[in-house]
C-alpha cells in the first residue's frame, strides 16, 4: 500500500501541472491549475491604453505605456485545452493589436510583456522561473524589447567602473530575445546598457540595492529614441511589480530655420557646441544629460552678440529638435520630441515639419498624391510610411501647397530615402524663399 501511496502521488504532482487531481479522496485540487500572469505595456506609439484578455475573458484592462498589472491567476493548459489565447488591442478600438497562443503551466509565475512600435507590435510570454542564485549572489536575466536598437550588453558594477576594464554581465542580445538569467554579486550596484560588443553608453542609472537571492528582469525598451534606451526593472517575486529606471542620458539636434543671413553658433551650458550652421543646415544627434540645459545662439559674423537663450529640459531616453526660427531681433525656438521608431516593414517612415517663417498650414504631396491636409506650423506629429528600398532606396517628389489652395510654394523633385530608416523633412524659410531640408535620424 505504501508503494501504491508514492506512485500515485508521483502521478497526481505530474497531472496537476496539466489538469489537477483527483487524490483519491474525491477532491480535485483546483489551485494547481492555476498560473500566475502580470502584464507589461512598453509599445510607445500605441496611441492609447491597452486591453488584455484571455481566452477573450477581461484580463488587465487600460494599462497605458510604461505601467503594468502585477501577477493574477488565470487558467493554465490542460489535456483537453492545450493553448491559452492571448489578445490586446487599444481602448476604443474595434481591432485586435495582438493575438499571443500561449501554454501556461500552473503554479509558475509569468510575465506578458508587449513592445515594439506599432507598424510591428510583438507580444511575448516568459517564464518567470528562476534557479538559485546561492549565497551573496541574486538572479539577473536581460530581455531586449528595444526595436531599432540592435543588439545590446548590460553592465552591473560598483558605480562608476571603468567599462573598458570589465566583461559585460550579460551579452549581445539581440531584438525580441532573452538572455538565461546569470548570478551577480549582490550589493549597491550601477546599471549601464550598451550597444553590443561595444561600451558606447547607451543606458545609464544611479546605483540600485540588488538583494541576495533575489531575481529580476532588466527589460531594455524604446520609448522612441534612435539609440538610446530606457529599461523596466522587473521583480521576479510573488507579487510582480516593477519600476521604471529613467536612462540619465537624452539626445537633440539643432535646426537652422531661422532667416538670419549670418550661419549660427550655439553654446551649450556656457561652452560652444555646435558651430557654422548654415540655414536650413541641421546638425546631427548631441548626447547629454537628460535635465535642463542652457542653450544660447549667436552668429558668426557677430560674436558675442546672444540672439536667443532657452532652457528646455530633455526628457531621459528621448531625441529631441531644436528649431531656431525667426529673425535676428526676434528669434524664438521650437523643442520637438522626435519618434525615431522603426518604420513597418519595407517602408521609410519620413516626418514633415512645417517649420515656414509665415505659412501657417500646408499641404503635403508625394508623386502628385496628397497625403497630408493643413500641415500646421511647428508641429513634429505627422509622419509618412513610403514603401522603399533598403540597399539602393527609392526616391520621391514632395511638393508643398499652402493649405486648401492650387498654390505650390516648393517643389523637392528627388528625396531618395531607404527602407527601414527615419527621417524628417522640414520646410524653412518665408512663402516667398522656402527650402526644404531632409535628416535621416535613423540608422
Amino acid at each position: 500500500m505504501r508503494v501504491y501511496r508514492t506512485t500515485l502521488g508521483a502521478l497526481c504532482a505530474f497531472a496537476l501541472l496539466l489538469s489537477g487531481c483527483n487524490t483519491g479522496n474525491g477532491i480535485v485540487t483546483v489551485a494547481s491549475t492555476q498560473a500566475s500572469v502580470r502584464v507589461v505595456n512598453l509599445i510607445p506609439n500605441a496611441g492609447g491604453a491597452i486591453n488584455v484578455t484571455v481566452d477573450d475573458n477581461p484580463f488587465a484592462a487600460g494599462l497605458n505605456f510604461e505601467t503594468l498589472q502585477p501577477y493574477q491567476t488565470t487558467n493554465s493548459i490542460t489535456q483537453s485545452n492545450p493553448t491559452r489565447t492571448i489578445r490586446a488591442s487599444v481602448v476604443g478600438s474595434v481591432s485586435t493589436l495582438l493575438t499571443t497562443n500561449v501554454a501556461p503551466v500552473g503554479q509558475t509565475n509569468y510575465s506578458y510583456i508587449m513592445y515594439g512600435p506599432i507598424t510591428a507590435p510583438q507580444g511575448q510570454l516568459y517564464d518567470d522561473t528562476f534557479p538559485d542564485s546561492g549565497a551573496g549572489n541574486f538572479n539577473v536575466r536581460l530581455i531586449n524589447a528595444a526595436a531599432g536598437v540592435g543588439s545590446v550588453d548590460v553592465y552591473l558594477t560598483a558605480p562608476g567602473t571603468d567599462l573598458n576594464q570589465v566583461a559585460p554581465s550579460i551579452g549581445g542580445v539581440s531584438y525580441g530575445e532573452r538572455s538565461l538569467f546569470a548570478s551577480i554579486p549582490a550589493g549597491n550596484l550601477q546599471l549601464r546598457v550598451t550597444s553590443a560588443g561595444s561600451k558606447d553608453v547607451i543606458f545609464q542609472s544611479p546605483a540600485l540595492p540588488y538583494a541576495e537571492r533575489s531575481a529580476v528582469d532588466v527589460v531594455v525598451y524604446s520609448r522612441g529614441s534612435s539609440s538610446l534606451v530606457n529599461v523596466n526593472l522587473l521583480s521576479n517575486d510573488n507579487a510582480g511589480n516593477g519600476v521604471i529606471l529613467n536612462n540619465q542620458l537624452a539626445q537633440f539636434k539643432v535646426v537652422n530655420a531661422s532667416t538670419v543671413a549670418s550661419p549660427l553658433n550655439v553654446f551649450f551650458d556656457g561652452a560652444l557646441k555646435l558651430s557654422n550652421i548654415p540655414i536650413t543646415g541641421a546638425t546631427s544627434y548631441q548626447r547629454t544629460t537628460a535635465a535642463a540645459h542652457t542653450l544660447a545662439v549667436e552668429a558668426t559674423a557677430t560674436p558675442g552678440a546672444t540672439l536667443l537663450t532657452i532652457t528646455p529640459t530633455f526628457v531621459p531616453a528621448t531625441d529631441n529638435s531644436v528649431l531656431l526660427e525667426g529673425p535676428a531681433g526676434a528669434m524664438t525656438a521650437v523643442i520637438l520630441t522626435d519618434s525615431n521608431l522603426p518604420p513597418g516593414p519595407g517602408n521609410a517612415r519620413v516626418r514633415v515639419v512645417n517649420a515656414s517663417a509665415d505659412i501657417a498650414a500646408l499641404d503635403v504631396f508625394v508623386n502628385f498624391s496628397k497625403q497630408i491636409a493643413g500641415l500646421p506650423r511647428n508641429s513634429g506629429a505627422y509622419s509618412l510610411e513610403l514603401g522603399a528600398d533598403a540597399v539602393s532606396g527609392t526616391t520621391f517628389q514632395f511638393s508643398f501647397n499652402v493649405a486648401g489652395t492650387a498654390q505650390t510654394v516648393l517643389t523637392l523633385p528627388a528625396i531618395n530615402v531607404l527602407g527601414t530608416r527615419t527621417y524628417t523633412l522640414y520646410v524653412v524659410g518665408p512663402a516667398s524663399a522656402l527650402q526644404g531640408a531632409i535628416t535621416q535620424d535613423s540608422n
